[in-house]
Order: structure tokens, then sequence, then C-alpha cells
């Protein structure tokens, strides 16, 4: 006769309960949902930035890391730049000119964020330069043939973006650039042939 199978050991409910919670206490399962976590907030960040390049994209993902750094707004300024001169070697002045603004905005925030005058200078050499590109490009979009009327409020856009470099510390070159550029937009300004006379 065989023997009666003996009956399975009793589950005492401490062991009922480190078997059912083995997946809680899983080592990967928190690491994991922090790493999630911090990928969901970069790509909501890298979808609001709009970056126009792979290279845009890695200063973005080191901007959302650290909300303050100096660097990243810098080559972000010098990635819309560079969107800017593709723009307008395409023949999309608008776009060039929009592209121009937000290489303004990064040079900014860089400025703003700057730790040491090293990095205000550049930041602001950055800045006063873009602003200088976007007022020629402005100056070119709003010059008109002698046949017909230039578009004055882009030509006047163009001088006020010029004029609010005046306070701010520029090296020599700037400055000079700045001054040859403002004379340009004024001599442009003046009615019909008086553009040709000298001030």
């Amino acid at each position: 006769m065989d023997a009666p199978a003996s009956p399975d050991p009793p589950t005492t409910d401490a062991a009922a309960a480190r078997a059912g919670d083995g997946g809680v206490r899983d080592p990967f399962v928190i690491p994991g949902l922090v790493v999630l976590g911090v990928m969901t907030v970069l790509a909501i960040w890298l979808y609001r930035a709009a970056p126009q390049s792979a290279a845009e994209v890695g200063a973005t993902a080191m901007v959302a890391v650290r909300p303050d750094a100096f660097t990243p707004h810098v080559s972000r300024a010098r990635e819309r730049v560079d969107a800017a001169q593709r723009a307008r070697a395409a023949g999309d002045t608008s776009g060039a000119i929009a592209r121009y603004a937000e290489a303004e905005e990064e040079a900014l925030a860089a400025r703003e964020r700057a730790g040491d005058t090293t990095q205000v200078r550049t930041a602001t050499e950055l800045w006063a330069n873009v602003v200088l590109d976007r007022a020629e490009l402005m100056l070119a979009s709003g010059t008109r043939p002698w046949y017909r009327a230039d578009d004055t409020q882009v030509l006047n856009e163009a001088l006020a973006a010029v004029q609010r470099l005046r306070p701010i510390p520029l090296t020599p070159a700037t400055r000079q650039r700045a001054a040859d550029l403002d004379t340009r937009i004024r001599r442009q300004l003046r009615t019909g042939p008086l553009e040709w006379l000298p001030q």
C-alpha cells in the first residue's frame, strides 16, 4: 500500500508576505521609475524648445538639467544664428529674421546667467552681433528699388534695434559696425534723392 502523500507545509503569513511583495522590492523598480520621470520631463522640455538641429537638442538637454547654465544658452544662440544663415541663403528672409530674434533671446539669457566678466563680455558681444545681423537683414528687406517706396516701418525697426546697443559696452570693432549700420539706415530713411547727399 502506498504511503499517503505528506501534506504541503503550512505557509505562514510572514512567508506569504515575503513572497507577495518580491516585485515591489525589486532593486530596479524605483531607479527605473526615476529614469522614466526624468526622460518624460526632458522630452516635454525639448518639445517646447523646438530645437533646430541635433546639436541644439544636446544644448537644450543641458539647459533642462542645469537651468542656470551659461554655456548651453550660448550654444543655442549660435545654433539659431546658423539656422538664420541657412534660411537667409535659401531666400527665407522672414524665417531668418525670426531665427535671429530667437538667437538674441538665447544670448541675453546667457548674459543673465554669466558667472564672471569674461562670460558677460562673450554673451554681450554675441548678442550685439546678432542684433546687427538682424538689423542688416531688415535694412536689405526694407530697401526697395528707386522707383518704389522703401518699407519705412521695417527700416525704423532696424534703426531701433541698432540704437539699443548705444548704452552697452562693446568692443571697438562691434561699436564701429553699429555706427556704420546706423548711418546706412538713417541715409536710407531720407526722402528720395536726399539719401545720396552727405549729411
